[in-house]
């Protein structure tokens, strides 16, 4: 009988196990565990049948119920399902950490394979993690739902028990990986006067200039190749505005900062800096001399 269990669950071992009623169920193996379920038996697929007296086990195999066999105890039903496949795979997500335990594990895990997790970049976010939201009406206790872009559209890519469990799956996505390159790279060195000026100004003035991956270093901060000049452009009323043109990045970002936008776009940098341990926005060290 245990021959045939673990060879595979083809009809005529599913036959056998049928007949088998007499099965050794004993627990000898040490790595068994019972997939417990809140149900009348306590067991996971194990139900008691009142006409033969007897617990049945029956499992969902290959989009059909398969009977498994009866036996006179709860236990005896569930050592079988325990040996099976779907029968360990249901206790290794038995044995997986939950809740606190569960977000604690996803923290470590990203910390020993290198990752970071992605902190939020909307102000409105309630798991602090990007592309993750909470669904507090989702069935279950998977409540964390992982949403990401692709080809134009928003895909589910699936839900987990806490916010950070969901951040993991999103850290090990190349989205996630390209995400963490750009909050570890540092922030771009000023090379002219008026750049170290302006970055001092921003300083003086308690604003943050917003970074990004882009060539200049700075959100919404482009170069104009025609005129040699650096363009700031900003989304507004559903439209891309030019708001100047500047001799420098950093000179087109102090302008920038000091919009509204910005300055909520430095909140939200900040929070991320904070979150993710990465150094300030602001350039390290200023050139000793200009090149």
């Amino acid at each position: 009988f245990l021959q045939l269990l673990r060879q595979g669950s083809g009809p005529r071992s599913f036959a056998c196990m049928k007949r088998s009623r007499g099965a050794d169920t004993s627990m000898s193996d040490d790595s068994l565990v019972l997939v417990t379920a809140d149900n009348k038996s306590g067991f996971k697929n194990v139900t008691y049948d009142l006409q033969s007296r007897r617990y049945e086990l029956r499992v969902q195999v290959g989009g059909k119920r398969k009977h498994l066999g009866a036996f006179k105890t709860a236990r005896e039903a569930a050592v079988v399902y325990a040996r099976t496949a779907e029968g360990k795979a249901d206790a290794a997500a038995q044995l997986r950490p939950t809740g606190a335990d569960a977000a604690a594990h996803a923290v470590r895990a990203a910390e020993r394979e290198g990752l970071l997790l992605i902190p939020a970049d909307r102000k409105d976010s309630t798991t602090g993690y990007k592309n993750v939201t909470h669904n507090v009406e989702q069935s279950g206790v998977r409540k964390y739902k992982l949403q990401m872009q692709k080809k134009g559209k928003r895909l589910s890519c699936g839900l987990f028990g806490t916010a950070e469990e969901a951040a993991l799956a999103y850290a090990r996505t190349p989205e996630g990986r390209a995400d963490a390159e750009r909050l570890r790279r540092p922030a771009p060195v000023p090379r002219t006067a008026a750049a170290i000026e302006a970055v001092q100004q921003a300083e003086r003035e308690g604003l943050t200039l917003v970074l990004s991956a882009n060539a200049t270093g700075y959100k919404n901060v482009t170069v104009d190749q025609r005129k040699s000049k650096c363009q700031l452009q900003v989304r507004a009323a559903g439209r891309q505005q030019t708001i100047g043109l500047f001799d420098s990045p950093e000179e087109a970002a102090l302008a920038y900062a000091r919009t509204p936008q910005g300055r909520a776009d430095a909140e939200q940098q900040q929070r991320r800096s904070a979150a993710t341990s990465q150094p300030s926005s602001r350039p390290p060290s200023l050139p000793a001399s200009l090149p």
